[in-house]
């Protein structure tokens, strides 16, 4: 077995790049992350030993790694029954529908194996519903990778298939707003309906929170008047929970921050669904637009649709998030969290913090990147954009643990100055 100087398996890593992609990387320029275990709020690497997971895996592992009452959800399912044609009635897929009626406070969903096929099939059952076409989002928005997905949302990763998709129509999102200026979202979306014409737009997607794009707080009047002038227009209101859903807010959904109690037409969810221990995302919807496809054909199918260890792993996930009060948990820690990046910010080793819950960006006076290596090597695997840090830890991490990450990260920082 091949070896680095720290013991890491580089045999390993070169055998899976050889034939298998990593994600948005040029391939040459990958870093060995080699994963053996995982326990809560941490994983092990051989490369750099136990590390805080501060970025959940990729924003998903919402209750935790290795959570005994999740696995066993998911190996009863699969002794019982590990495959199963779409249209097939289950107990575990009806247990699931369930429970995203009690939390969503909509009717009914349609299930896909990822965020960005969501995406794909909230746009479709839109345009279904209304018969319009147009679909308007923020323009620091990002809903997923795919073609149709990239082309209505405004992350720069759409930049090389750009001369290959149809316009987008954005509200300008200007930020930071200032209380001098708070509707100018509101302005913006107001006179996107009026130049398009309402009669041609099917919906307004919005993030619940916007995610590595600036995790961007919405002035206070921009939900609600999004609310009102869907209503006022025919307009579905498309709520993108992806990122920001079970819990990762401090709430179950992060529009519960902004919508005063008020809910969106269709809500997109993933990633928290089944705390990322098996692929599934979906769109759930109001009863009137349920309501439409009684005797209209739902022209949206997959393989894979609703699969059985995958709904397991989501009732799992539900379950604990609900039996351990991790939502509670997440805003508490949240506070905590905030508390100390604002001593950080007001020490000078850091430029600002803004956030919700468990979900925070830290932003720095210099790039991240050459700062993630020393994370790492002191025990931390923090994610980063530009010259911004992204804290995004599992819901089950106590003060204690709060504290010594933020200790690790100011050490670092202080260090780096």
């Amino acid at each position: 077995m091949g070896e680095s100087h720290d013991g890491a398996d580089t045999t390993l890593f070169e055998r899976q790049r050889e034939h298998l992609f990593f994600t948005w990387s040029a391939q040459r320029d990958v870093q060995p992350l080699t994963i053996v275990e995982a326990a809560g709020p941490r994983f092990r690497t051989l490369e750099d030993g136990w590390l805080w997971d501060l970025e959940s895996q990729v924003y998903n592992v919402n209750v935790g790694h290795r959570h005994a009452h999740l696995q066993a959800r998911m190996t009863a399912q699969i002794q019982e029954l590990p495959a199963a044609a779409p249209n097939a009635a289950l107990p575990i897929r009806a247990e699931l529908g369930e429970l995203l009626r009690r939390h969503t406070g909509l009717h009914r969903a349609f299930l896909t194996t990822g965020g960005s096929e969501a995406t794909e099939n909230a746009i479709k059952i839109a345009r279904l519903v209304t018969g319009r076409s147009k679909i308007v989002t923020r323009r620091s928005s990002y809903h997923g990778a795919t073609l149709a997905v990239l082309g209505v949302a405004g992350d720069a990763r759409k930049e090389p298939y750009a001369r290959h998709l149809a316009p987008a129509f954005h509200i300008d999102d200007p930020y930071p707003w200032t209380p001098e200026t708070p509707s100018s979202w509101v302005r913006s979306l107001e006179a996107l309906i009026e130049r398009e014409g309402p009669e041609t737009i099917a919906a307004v997607l919005l993030e619940g929170f916007t995610g590595t794009n600036g995790m961007q707080l919405p002035p206070q009047d921009f939900w609600p008047r999004a609310r009102a002038l869907c209503d006022a227009h025919g307009i579905l209101l498309i709520d993108d929970e992806i990122f920001s859903g079970f819990g990762r807010t401090g709430r179950w959904f992060a529009h519960e921050h902004f919508l005063g109690g008020h809910t969106p037409d269709m809500m997109i969810v993933g990633k928290g669904l089944t705390s990322g221990y098996a692929p599934l995302a979906g769109v759930v919807v109001a009863e009137h637009v349920a309501a439409h496809f009684d005797t209209n054909k739902l022209w949206c199918g997959l393989t894979t649709y609703a699969h059985p260890v995958s709904c397991a792993a989501a009732v799992g996930s539900i379950e604990v998030l609900e039996r351990e009060q991790l939502i509670a948990n997440a805003r508490d820690r949240g506070e905590t969290l905030r508390a100390r990046l604002t001593a950080m910010r007001e020490a000078g080793l850091i430029t600002s913090a803004r956030g919700l819950g468990l979900m925070w960006l830290v932003e720095l006076d210099r790039p991240a990147a050459p700062l993630h290596a020393k994370f790492r090597a002191q025990g931390a695997y923090v994610p980063f954009r530009g010259h911004n840090l992204f804290l995004c830890p599992p819901l089950c991490v106590t003060d204690s643990d709060i504290n010594t990450i933020v200790d690790l990260l100011a050490a670092v920082l202080a260090d780096a100055t």
